[in-house]
């Protein structure tokens, strides 16, 4: 199955942890890029996010536009979204705007939506969430099928 796994950048060393035991099931993953250039200048995802919170420039936007749009296509040329949906500053199952979004595009694309773990109840957006029907698949790669 061709599959891309939509998270929060945060968790970039889960995401290519998770990407490598999902190809060694066989499937065909994609992830968003773990370094990008800016300015001549190789930054590693995880920086630039930390960058863009103190300093949203216009560069910084439009890289930011480009990275949705890649990923929006990884979507697209997907069977399958996994929601990497990590615990993160005391929320469980965590889910962000940008995943969120990217679950919204995969449901509208009749793709396949795979939680993590179950969200948490206080995300705002819970209802929304589950109402995109997801499959839950409880930390359980083997799950994804």
């Amino acid at each position: 199955m061709r599959i891309t796994i939509c998270s929060s950048a945060f968790f970039a060393k889960e995401t290519y942890e998770i990407k490598q035991k999902l190809e060694e099931e066989g499937h065909d993953v994609s992830v968003y890029p773990q370094e990008i250039k800016i300015n001549g200048k190789i930054i590693h995802t995880t920086d630039y996010y930390k960058m863009r919170k103190y300093n949203l420039t216009d560069d910084l936007l439009k890289i930011k536009t480009m990275l949705i749009n890649k990923h929006i296509e990884k979507i697209r040329n997907s069977d399958a979204i996994l929601v990497l949906n990590l615990d993160k500053d005391g929320k469980k199952g965590y889910i962000g705007g940008n995943t969120f979004l990217e679950m919204g595009i995969a449901y509208h694309l009749n793709k396949k939506i795979f939680l993590w773990k179950k969200p948490s109840e206080s995300l705002p957006y819970y209802e929304e969430i589950i109402a995109l029907n997801p499959i839950i698949i409880n930390e359980n790669i083997e799950e994804i099928r």
